[in-house]
């Protein structure tokens, strides 16, 4: 997959634009949280930040390792409008810079297979999560007809430029389930359907 910060901001706002408005909708009616704080890790050009916003009263950090990929999403909530909604902070999802149960909401779309160790990842979105709080992380393209669309235009992009820059990470689902129960995290359910593989995580209240 492209990690360019540049390549992948046009990506976002050409052929994978309309999966993010999706993605949000169905995080919303999944987790249920709209209101509080949120973090989009791997946030990138910060598309589904812009996506959540625009659907909830979500205060939403978008978390990106890169500082360039940081400048390039305060751009793109500027123009949003949404800069009072969200706030791009440079940090790692290894060691992100929450607080302790601080958090409503963690989202994070496509970032898991640049994840270096997953359960440190998941230990530490855990850690940030309010009790009652909820983290919706993995991959998808929302549904069957948007992956197909997106895979036939990626594959031209890939014809025209000769070059394989498209190339779509996959996640693998054994692998996010081990790492999720070595992070201690019980309740947790995997989707695994037309909108992707993501792991749906609620922290307890007690």
């Amino acid at each position: 997959m492209e990690t360019d910060p540049v390549k992948m901001d046009a990506l976002s706002k050409g052929a994978f634009a309309p999966i993010y408005p999706l993605i949000a909708s169905q995080i919303t009616e999944k987790i249920g949280v709209k209101k509080g704080i949120c973090i989009d890790v791997g946030a990138g050009p910060a598309s589904l930040s812009i996506a959540m916003a625009k659907i909830s009263h979500l205060k939403i950090y978008a978390l990106d390792v890169k500082e360039e990929m940081c400048k390039i999403a305060e751009k793109n909530i500027t123009q949003a409008e949404l800069s009072e909604r969200i706030t791009t902070v440079k940090g790692d999802v290894h060691n992100m810079p929450f607080p302790n149960n601080s958090t409503d909401l963690v989202i994070s779309r496509g970032s898991v297979p640049f994840w270096k160790d997953l359960k440190t990842a998941f230990c530490e979105i855990y850690r940030v999560l309010k009790p009652g709080g909820a983290a919706y992380i993995g991959g998808g393209f929302g549904n069957h007809q948007l992956k197909e669309k997106l895979k036939k235009e990626l594959n031209n992009e890939k014809t025209k430029s000769g070059e394989n820059n498209f190339k779509i990470p996959k996640i693998n689902i054994d692998k996010l389930e081990k790492a999720v129960n070595k992070a201690g995290i019980n309740n947790y359910i995997l989707i695994n359907d037309d909108s992707g593989l993501w792991v749906l995580i609620r922290k307890s209240i007690n």
